[in-house]
């Protein structure tokens, strides 16, 4: 929990993922929609896109709640510069998983921290490698059909069924989530914000799974990924 005389944390998101992961770490902190159009006045490449997302959920919330510690946090899901947000409907969450199917993407979420009594800002990002299963076309149908893909950049959880789909990943899982605590620890502290040590790799997952449940054998991804 944050120190009681530090001012109170606001997280400018409804995104339950994130919710539930500062919510684990036992943090004090108030949910508050940021309510924008989260489409960028022109067009940016996908560190700088979350970035500007990031910075724009935590701005908005700021004006609204000027005393407050405000958090903004933008996850996205990239392959070769192409960013995979959440898709419109069953027909792109199919289309986004067969062109991530057997390929190692990027998985990249931005923090954006302002500090309404100090006026100091922070941000950075966190980035992870997920290489997915090579996927046959039953098994893509089936996983959208659960409708876990609508809300999820990617058009997969991998905290929930959508961790089936995935072979490996090298990097911070909490990341993938949405939520990077490590890097949202460090990001407080610069605004003079401290939050209790804990083990930072305590809510991390060691994720590997490489074989096929439906050929027992292992993809080619799974092959190709690196530990």
């Amino acid at each position: 929990m944050i120190a009681g005389d530090s001012p109170p944390l606001v997280l400018a998101s409804s995104s339950p993922r994130r919710i539930e992961t500062l919510t684990l770490w036992k943090i004090a902190f108030l949910a508050v929609s940021p309510g924008i159009d989260e489409r960028p006045p022109m067009p940016l490449g996908p560190l700088r896109y979350v970035a500007w997302a990031a910075a724009a959920k935590a701005e908005a919330v700021a004006a609204r709640m000027p005393d407050a510690v405000v958090v903004g946090a933008d996850t996205e899901v990239v392959l070769q510069a192409r960013i995979f947000g959440k898709p419109r409907d069953g027909a792109q969450a199919g289309e986004f998983l067969r062109a991530l199917s057997g390929r190692t993407h990027q998985v990249y979420t931005a923090l954006h921290v302002i500090d309404g009594r100090s006026g100091r800002r922070a941000e950075g990002f966190s980035k992870t490698h997920v290489t997915m299963r090579d996927l046959d076309p039953e098994t893509i149908s089936a996983y959208v059909r659960t409708g876990e893909a609508q809300d999820k950049a990617g058009a997969y959880a991998i905290q929930g069924e959508g961790r089936r789909l995935i072979a490996s990943i090298r990097g911070p899982y909490d990341n993938v989530v949405g939520m990077p605590m490590r890097l949202l620890r460090r990001l407080l502290a610069e605004c003079g914000i401290p939050v209790p040590a804990k083990n930072p790799d305590e809510l991390q997952k060691s994720f590997s799974n490489p074989v096929s449940p439906s050929t027992g054998r292992r993809s080619a991804a799974a092959r190709s990924a690196r530990p």
